[in-house]
C-alpha cells in the first residue's frame, strides 16, 4: 500500500513539473530596422499541453510598439508567434519578449519565459539626399474655433474702418458746406443751436446725439473764429488750446464746466436733467456771444 502511494505522488510530481514547462525552440529577427516602419517577427516555443500561451505585453521593450499577434499552434506541445512591431528609437536597441504559462482559467501565471536578447540597429528613414536625419514637427492645423475668431476679427476691422472713412466723409461735406457760408461765425454758430434746439431730439431722449450736435457747432466755431482746428481734439486738448487764446481766457471756467457735462453724457451715458442741459446752451451762446468780432466804429460813432 505505501509502495502504490508513493508512486501516485511521483505521478503528482512529475505531472506539476511538466506542467510548467515552457522554453523557446526558435526566434527568427531581422538585424537591422528602419525607424518607425513594422518589421516581423516570429518565435516557436515549445509548452506543456493543456495550459494557455499568452504573449506578455506588458513586459515588451521601451521604443517598440506591439501592431500585430498571431498565434500557430504547431503541434499539441509547440507553438509559433507572429508579431509586427514598429521601432520608435534610434541607434542600436535590445529587444527581448517574454511569454507566460497560465492555468485553463488563465488567472494564475504557472511559468514564463523570455527569448534571448536581440540587438536591433535602427536606422533612419532617408526620404532626401541628407545625411542626417531633420526633426521636424507635424503641420500645424488651426482649429475652426480658431478660423471663426480670425473671421470675426478681420470683419470687426472692416467694419471700423468703413465707418471711419464714412465719418471723415461726412466731415468733408460738413466742412465744404461750412466754407460756402459767407456769415459770421458768432450768427452761424447761434443759428445752429436755435435750429438743435428745435429739432426735437431733446424731447425725443436723443441725449447723446443733442450733445454731440452742440459740440461740433462749439468746435466749428472756434475754427471759424478763431483758427483752430479742434475738430478731432480730445476734450482736455481743446481745454489746453483755448488757454492760449486771448478772448477766451475770461470764459475757461464756463466752458470748461460744459466740457465736463458733455463728456458724462456722450461716453458715461449720463441722462442729464432739463436744467443741466440749459445751463450748457447757456454758456455755449454766452461764450460765442462774448468773444463774437465787434464791429468797427464808423467816424460819426467815434
Amino acid at each position: 500500500m505505501k509502495k502504490l502511494f508513493f508512486a501516485f505522488c511521483c505521478i503528482l510530481l512529475i505531472s506539476a513539473g511538466r506542467a510548467q514547462e515552457i522554453s523557446f525552440t526558435a526566434q527568427t529577427m531581422p538585424d537591422r530596422v528602419s525607424f518607425a516602419q513594422p518589421f516581423d517577427a516570429s518565435f516557436e516555443i515549445a509548452y506543456t499541453p493543456g495550459y494557455i500561451l499568452e504573449l506578455d505585453r506588458d513586459e515588451l521593450p521601451e521604443g517598440f510598439e506591439l501592431t500585430r499577434s498571431e498565434k500557430r499552434p504547431l503541434s499539441p506541445g509547440t507553438a509559433a508567434y507572429d508579431v509586427t512591431l514598429m521601432p520608435f528609437t534610434l541607434g542600436p536597441s535590445t529587444f527581448t519578449v517574454t511569454f507566460l504559462l497560465k492555468d485553463q482559467e488563465g488567472g494564475r501565471t504557472l511559468a514564463q519565459a523570455s527569448s534571448d536578447t536581440k540587438t536591433l540597429s535602427v536606422q533612419p528613414v532617408q526620404y532626401f539626399k541628407e545625411k542626417t536625419l531633420r526633426d521636424i514637427r507635424p503641420p500645424y492645423i488651426p482649429s475652426n474655433r480658431l478660423i471663426w475668431l480670425l473671421c470675426a476679427l478681420v470683419l470687426a476691422l472692416i467694419v471700423y474702418f468703413a465707418r471711419r472713412w464714412w465719418r471723415d466723409v461726412r466731415e468733408d461735406r460738413a466742412l465744404l458746406r461750412a466754407e460756402r457760408d459767407t456769415r459770421p461765425a458768432d450768427i452761424i454758430a447761434l443759428s445752429k443751436i436755435q435750429i438743435l434746439l428745435q429739432s426735437g431730439l431733446w424731447e425725443k431722449a436723443e441725449y447723446k446725439l443733442f450733445y454731440s450736435e452742440l459740440d461740433a457747432i462749439l468746435r466749428e466755431y472756434f475754427w471759424r473764429r478763431f483758427g483752430l482746428d479742434v475738430s478731432s481734439d480730445t476734450s482736455a486738448e481743446l481745454l489746453r488750446r483755448a488757454r492760449n487764446v486771448k478772448e477766451l481766457g475770461p470764459l475757461l471756467a464756463a466752458l470748461k464746466e460744459y466740457v465736463q457735462s458733455s463728456d458724462l453724457v456722450k461716453f458715461a451715458r449720463l441722462i442729464p436733467p432739463a436744467e443741466l442741459m440749459r445751463r450748457d446752451v447757456h454758456n455755449v451762446q454766452t461764450l460765442v456771444k462774448q468773444t463774437a468780432p465787434r464791429p468797427a466804429e464808423t467816424k460819426e460813432e467815434k
